[in-house]
């Protein structure tokens, strides 16, 4: 940990000279928690002023570690590409190590959801960015806290792609309630975030796509009674609803 916080301090000559160590225990082979405080030390040169600048040269091996077998080393790496992608780095370097990621059924599905905006940020004009994305958001494996999670990260972003939009859109017909009740809150943000900062094309935006099945859940019988409330409240221009509803107990052969 002291030598985590001399890196935050540290001169950029000084950092210039310990980076090739650093780099050096990241690599595979080595044992997994030394190369977990090595990705912290990268993580603390990151985000130092001009600290992004001077991994620009090492993108491709802190690349590498998106696809590590490790999760830890796998955040770890995602992190310091958000800080050094951002600043100017080689965004497409980032865009295939997370495109391999993604694909990989052994990825963590947490993981792969951090990978989602990074992909559509860094790869908007990357076909294959963008269909690694859509083949993740339709797996039939998802869980459904990654379901959540999903509508809740992405639908904060208002000029996605079409495609994705509507693909959030599918989630308020989701067999969960949980999913629908996340997916309606989702789009009472979306829409009042939209009224303040307009999309660069609002007849592709998720508030739009998602607002005649919305009005369709508030009017459901067959609906879930939470959910159908919350969309109603969503309709009336609510913002900051809660997505947390009741589930009834899961039946066992003990009654």
């Amino acid at each position: 940990m002291k030598a985590y916080m001399a890196l935050n301090v540290a001169a950029p000559a000084e950092v210039k000279r310990e980076l090739p160590t650093i780099l050096q225990f990241t690599r595979s082979g080595n044992e997994v928690n030394a190369r977990k405080y090595a990705v912290m030390f990268l993580l603390a040169i990151a985000i130092q002023p001009g600290g992004a600048a001077q991994l620009y040269s090492s993108s491709d091996e802190i690349s590498t570690l998106i696809d590590d077998a490790d999760p830890g080393i796998e955040r770890g790496a995602l992190a310091v590409m958000n800080w050094v992608a951002a600043k100017g780095g080689q965004n497409q370097t980032y865009v295939s190590a997370m495109e391999t990621a993604i694909q990989r059924p052994q990825t963590p599905q947490d993981t792969s959801l951090e990978m989602l905006m990074p992909l559509l940020r860094f790869g908007s004009d990357n076909a294959r960015a963008l269909k690694c994305v859509l083949n993740f958001m339709h797996r039939d494996d998802l869980t459904v806290a990654t379901r959540t999670q999903m509508v809740h990260g992405l639908t904060n972003w208002l000029d996605l792609p079409v495609e994705v939009n509507q693909a959030l859109v599918k989630e308020l017909d989701d067999a969960d309630a949980r999913v629908r009740a996340a997916a309606v809150v989702a789009f009472a943000d979306s829409a009042n975030a939209a009224a303040v900062v307009a999309p660069a094309d609002p007849a592709t935006s998720y508030p739009i796509l998602a607002k005649n099945r919305v009005e369709m859940m508030a009017n459901d019988p067959q609906e879930n009674a939470q959910v159908r409330e919350l969309a109603r409240e969503a309709l009336r221009g609510r913002a900051g609803l809660n997505p947390n509803i009741d589930m009834p107990p899961v039946k066992t052969d003990n009654h």
